[in-house]
């Protein structure tokens, strides 16, 4: 056949696929030259384990434990096996096939009969006849052996064989896009690594805010007893009325309800940071500690563009796109001829009175050219369209998400630091006021209104002031978390689940 004549078949098979596959939805991208609103692009020597800064020996190794015990961890590496045992499938039309096949049948003798056409029948019938007629011909012979034909013929093969397929890159794209897709499912354990960790960090400040607000409160009491007592002195000395001390009671009892919440709070805390890194939850042990870490040093932030390098969100959504892509060519390669190559070798096998048996090999090669399968390959290559360009979207929309994750972190880093400055300040004026009205309340020159006023300010002031430090260090973990974490593609363990 003619070069050019194969080629316009050829063409022609594949122009539906072509004309389908053309026009790929361009997936929305970082900018190179885009920069954050706040912060500096500058990256220093930051550590990858980047909730180290915190400088807390307590945080490192509950980190530690929940990335070998958490569940969700575990499961996440299943998958990521499980992905790339698909792509020890997928490289199966790659290579040749071998097989080792022996079998075996019987059937009825006299079912020989009618392999026989009759016309050969009838053909050797005629020659007997004719032998037997010839003169000095010796008549035949006759079976005097006494033995019966078997009822039974028995035949069987012993084979080894081979057999290549040959695509025009239809099983190497599939290939491509099976290993796209284990490395999708890598990212993803990565992804749910960073997650966990995010969520330990975060839990265990809030266990210590939790045990600071219990400890606030604890303190609060003391100092509403110890004005109480003050206040039945002054009573008893005719210097206070009754009301003053009524007072002070309920803001004394107003304070004690505010220990149970607290106490709740923070159990209802360690019991979310035990299940988080693999602890008994009902009997949570967990390392001592009831004050927040200092906020760190501002990590360097790096442009947008290298979020894809360093969020394995973004790195999974890349690589989903782009098996999408091969899925597309896969399928369009679908539409072309196939070959296969073939071979054996071995014995076969018969058995009539006697066993039987002789060589047996052979060779051969075979095309298949599609032409109309109910349309199962155009619906193929329309899904593979629709995947892909579905991939293109969720890459775009996730490129965005974490951008503008960075700039909420960093937004709410500023005006929470804002925040705690003014509530510090704050705080410190409002306990110098309560200290001072004491002093003076106990003087006689100044009454209770005055204390009871400048206390509950001061109180107030306090746990403002340790919730403002609580969301500054979470605004600081959220900046991590959405700027990435390089530590996460170092994850090689099975991912051990207790």
């Amino acid at each position: 056949m003619n070069v050019r004549v194969l080629s316009l078949c050829l063409l022609l098979l594949l122009w539906p696929a072509l004309v389908a596959a053309a026009g790929p939805i361009k997936p929305v991208g970082f900018s190179e030259d885009a920069r954050y609103s706040l912060g500096t692009t500058v990256r220093g020597d930051e550590p990858d384990a980047w909730w180290t800064s915190l400088n807390d020996p307590a945080l490192n190794e509950l980190v530690a434990e929940a990335l070998t015990a958490n569940h969700e961890i575990g499961a996440a590496q299943a998958r990521f096996h499980a992905a790339a045992g698909v792509t020890l499938q997928s490289l199966s039309p790659l290579l040749p096939s071998a097989s080792f096949d022996v079998g075996i049948n019987a059937s009825p003798s006299n079912n020989a009969a009618f392999q026989v056409s009759p016309q050969l029948t009838k053909l050797l019938e005629d020659l007997t006849e004719l032998a037997a007629s010839i003169p000095g011909q010796p008549p035949p012979e006759e079976d005097n052996s006494g033995e019966d034909d078997p009822d039974l013929t028995w035949n069987g093969s012993a084979l080894f064989n081979f057999g290549l397929n040959i695509d025009l890159g239809r099983s190497a794209t599939a290939l491509r896009a099976a290993h796209l897709d284990a490395a999708a499912a890598k990212d993803d354990r990565d992804g749910v690594a960073q997650a966990i960790v995010q969520q330990v960090v975060v839990a265990w400040l809030d266990v210590l805010a939790a045990r600071g607000r219990v400890g606030i409160v604890e303190t609060q009491l003391e100092t509403n007893q110890a004005l109480l007592e003050l206040t039945q002195l002054r009573f008893a000395s005719s210097e206070v009325r009754g009301l003053d001390v009524l007072q002070q009671k309920q803001q004394l009892a107003a304070t004690r309800a505010l220990l149970p919440a607290s106490l709740q709070l923070l159990r209802l805390r360690e019991v979310q940071l035990a299940t988080l890194v693999g602890r008994n939850p009902s009997a949570p042990t967990l390392p001592d500690g009831s004050t927040l870490p200092k906020l760190p040093k501002q990590p360097g932030l790096g442009t947008p563009a290298e979020l894809m390098e360093t969020r394995p969100d973004l790195a999974a959504a890349s690589n989903r796109y782009l098996s999408a892509r091969s899925r597309v060519s896969s399928s369009a390669l679908a539409f072309a001829p196939t070959f296969r190559l073939s071979a054996n070798v071995g014995f076969q096998l018969r058995w009539f009175n006697e066993w039987e048996s002789a060589e047996a090999w052979g060779v051969g090669a075979a095309v298949s050219v599609p032409l109309f399968d109910g349309l199962r390959l155009q619906g193929s290559l329309k899904q593979a369209i629709a995947s892909r360009d579905a991939a293109a979207r969720s890459l775009s929309s996730a490129t965005q998400a974490a951008q503008a994750e960075v700039e909420s972190a960093l937004i709410r880093e500023e005006t929470d630091s804002a925040r705690l400055l003014a509530l510090t300040a704050q705080q410190e004026s409002a306990r110098a006021a309560y200290l001072e009205s004491t002093q003076q309340y106990s003087s006689g020159l100044a009454n209770y209104l005055t204390v009871l006023t400048s206390l509950a300010s001061w109180q107030a002031a306090e746990l403002s002031q340790l919730q403002a430090q609580r969301d500054v260090l979470g605004a600081r973990v959220d900046l991590h978390s959405a700027l990435g974490a390089v530590w996460s593609g170092s994850i090689q363990s099975p991912g051990g689940a207790r």
